[in-house]
């Protein structure tokens, strides 16, 4: 006999994992080339955006393993050293939860300078992690414009982000 599965455990399952994909549409989104030169280097990290939104506002539905495995993603599609961005989403995820407990129930506005502290750690992070990779001390300044321009757009980010959320049910 034929035993199927629950249909309230197929539904956690699924909950479960919208953080996760939610966050690889954000990296495919990222990375997709836009045809305007220069562009890529300066696209908004929508990784960023989604790890710290999910870390934030459901932390165990998006553990450091699945944080790690997108880091790693972003790399691969990125062409830039493996491991960068998995290290530096991980950093978001540690201050992401560091603040938690500041940021859960506050006003969006309080949320969203959280939330540049976030990116400027991580665009830190990254841009020295690319200049002691490679061995050259890189212009900081595309860094600066991707950070500010992920601050910027991180209000339209979040707004999408709370409509995905409302998909998923309140942990019992």
């Amino acid at each position: 006999m034929k035993t199927s599965r629950p249909s309230g455990e197929i539904q956690r399952v699924i909950s479960a994992a919208i953080p996760s994909v939610t966050s690889i549409l954000f990296v495919l989104a990222g990375v997709v080339p836009s045809g305007a030169p220069g562009i890529s280097s300066v696209a908004p990290l929508l990784s960023v955006a989604a790890i710290f939104f999910w870390v934030v506002s459901r932390p165990g539905l998006m553990p450091p393993a699945s944080v790690f495995c997108i880091g790693l993603l972003q790399d691969v599609l990125s062409g830039g050293p493996i491991g960068l961005w998995a290290l530096t989403l991980l950093l978001v995820q540690y201050l992401s939860l560091s603040q938690r407990q500041f940021l859960v129930d506050q006003t969006f506005i309080f949320s969203w300078v959280g939330f540049t502290s976030v990116v400027i750690g991580a665009a830190l992070l990254a841009w020295l992690s690319a200049c002691v990779y490679y061995d050259v001390l890189f212009s900081p300044m595309p860094v600066i414009v991707q950070a500010a321009l992920t601050v910027l757009v991180y209000p339209l980010m979040a707004l999408l982000l709370i409509s995905v959320s409302r998909l998923i049910p309140a942990a019992p």
